[in-house]
């Protein structure tokens, strides 16, 4: 019997399931994360309760798209580079925004994770999603906090792209 470990690229119509294998664990991730930050501001804006609701308001929002954004980009990337660039027997998911890929991700202990292709073009797709995550995120957020709406307004017209 041979017990050897194939696994095969992640087909396109389990996008939803990679971008929830994300979503699920991670939100606890940035919920910790939220915690932390809000305790900060509140102690930054003591004495100012109106500017620190506005801000954790904010925070929150930039971190509810982050989380969003960052599992979307998790299922492009398990569809698009897990088992083609590299494996791994324990995957879960492989793309966060917070911290590279490392071989450690990638080589288990069972020895059955390996890379495909040379690693640098790992760590540069790595840091092409990453760039577009926070981007997107960045992006998401001012359009809806009304930061560049005038501005993409503005380009809207300026492409004839006007409604």
């Amino acid at each position: 019997m041979d017990a050897t470990f194939d696994p095969r690229p992640i087909p396109w119509n389990e996008f939803p399931a990679e971008c929830l294998w994300y979503l699920v664990p991670m939100s606890v991730v940035h919920l910790v994360v939220f915690i932390v930050v809000c305790s900060l501001l509140a102690i930054l804006s003591w004495g100012q309760a109106d500017k620190m609701f506005r801000r954790i308001g904010r925070f929150g929002l930039f971190m509810i798209l982050l989380l969003l954004v960052g599992a979307l980009f998790n299922g492009f990337w398990s569809c698009t580079v897990y088992g083609r660039f590299y494996r791994s027997s324990d995957y879960v998911f492989g793309f966060i925004p917070f911290w590279p890929l490392t071989d450690i991700w990638v080589e288990s202990r069972d020895a059955q994770g390996h890379l495909l292709k040379v690693p640098y073009r790992l760590h540069a797709l790595w840091m092409l999603f990453t760039a577009g995550t926070w981007g997107v995120t960045v992006v998401l957020y001012r359009v809806i906090c009304g930061g560049s709406l005038r501005a993409l307004r503005w380009s809207q017209r300026r492409l004839g792209l006007e409604s």
